[in-house]
């Protein structure tokens, strides 16, 4: 089959690959000019593992282009153009809607794009030549193209039945369970799987603030909640809380639906909230002191990936360089605007504290030896995961909710 991808950002470029090595030819559309001519020239725009390969071994079945005009032959075309946040926190369908008014021939359309419900309804009434049906993403950065490859389930979501079955057996081949409901079913899904995992994540955060009061230790809890299988061990790693392009986009933009459909969502606005206060609480671990270097080990808000939209470590810095503490960072592949060291050594020389922000490899693994260099060897553990918390040598350790404070637990009877 012939698929014309258009928006080539993480979910549409790794859709794009993934339909490739499946054998189909595709063909990229991409406005911006710099990321259209790197992808020509067969460099992927961002970190994303595989991709690259991808590009240079199906040469023959990849092309791209900036004109939408070039895919209005295909077979199917996939839209996976951009939804940001506008400043009242509700979803921009701008790209949406610019990309489906240049598509002049008809077309059965698949959305990849989150949009919240309600959206491919309308859609549809703005765009009656077109069948539509809603295919949301539920890729990991750092692993995007083998979540499509491989994903845990296929949502598909269309009210035309021909185009339901047609797009089931595409996605059945992945041989993964497939569920064909409804548009605004479909788009639910993917906003409710988002606010659910980033409420589990707040709850377990909640749990690690008391557990450093208590003197409890957050990671055996959480160890010992994960093994009963209707909660799961994923995503109850107490730190500095949920970042990226989806999670906090996603979140508000369901609060939105939800306040046009005048109601409240209190476990949502909850989980948000608490968010915000898990940042503070781990700037507040540093020493209200100006003139101290704090050095960052990890800048990407995760790892495998250089992507810095609502990185933690940008909320981190912006609430330390309040108080006039100096920073510097180092990560293997993000950049970011404060100062920045090219090996994790250089970045903790002369540092007051380091902070681990995200757990690449060679930061988790770094061996106590290596924070010699620091003024104060302290090191807080903002992600729970430094190999060496049981055994630290000579460096404080302290991580998020680790048994930082015996002094309130009530005492034996």
């Amino acid at each position: 089959m012939k698929f014309g991808i258009i928006g080539l950002g993480y979910v549409g470029l790794a859709t794009l690959c993934g339909l490739a090595k499946a054998g189909h030819e595709v063909i990229g559309v991409e406005k911006d000019q710099p990321r259209l001519l790197r992808l020509m020239n067969g460099e992927v725009p961002f970190h994303e593992p595989g991709m690259a390969d991808v590009l240079r071994d199906y040469p023959g079945s990849i092309t791209f282009t900036d004109s939408i005009a070039d895919v209005e032959t295909v077979d199917y075309l996939v839209l996976a153009v951009g939804t940001p946040s506008k400043s009242d926190g509700s979803c921009d369908l701008t790209f949406v809607d610019e990309a489906l008014s240049e598509v002049k021939s008809k077309q059965k359309i698949i959305i990849r794009s989150t949009v919240p419900p309600g959206t491919t309804d309308l859609l549809s009434i703005m765009y009656p030549a077109h069948t539509f049906a809603v295919v949301p993403e539920f890729l990991q950065e750092g692993r995007a193209l083998a979540d499509v490859l491989k994903p845990h389930r296929v949502v598909i979501g269309s009210d035309n039945l021909e185009m339901s079955e047609e797009v089931a057996g595409i996605y059945g081949r992945l041989g993964v369970p497939l569920v064909c409901t409804s548009p605004i079913d479909a788009e639910f899904i993917k906003y409710a799987s988002n606010a659910f995992l980033a409420t589990k994540i707040s709850f377990i955060n909640d749990l690690a603030r008391l557990a450093d009061k208590a003197g409890a230790d957050i990671t055996t809890i959480a160890d010992g909640m994960g093994l009963d299988p209707r909660i799961g061990r994923s995503f109850l790693n107490a730190g500095l809380g949920y970042g990226g392009s989806c999670f906090p986009k996603d979140m508000q933009a369901l609060l939105n639906v939800a306040h046009e459909n005048e109601l409240d969502l209190p476990v949502i606005s909850a989980a948000m909230h608490s968010n915000d206060s898990q940042m503070a609480y781990v700037a507040s671990k540093v020493e209200h002191k100006s003139g101290i270097k704090v050095a960052f080990l990890g800048l990407a808000f995760k790892p495998e990936t250089d992507d810095m939209r609502d990185a933690p470590s940008v909320t981190l810095a912006r609430h330390l360089a309040l108080r006039e503490i100096d920073i510097v960072g180092y990560d293997p592949l993000a950049k970011w605007d404060y100062p920045q060291a090219m090996t994790p050594e250089a970045a903790l020389k002369g540092a007051d504290v380091a902070i681990l922000v995200t757990e690449w490899d060679e930061l988790v693994n770094l061996k106590p030896e290596a924070f010699d260099g620091m003024r104060t060897k302290r090191l807080i553990d903002a992600r729970n995961a430094w190999k060496y918390a049981r055994d630290p040598g000579t460096v404080q350790y302290e991580g998020v909710g680790r048994m930082q404070n015996k002094a309130n637990t009530p005492s034996s009877m």
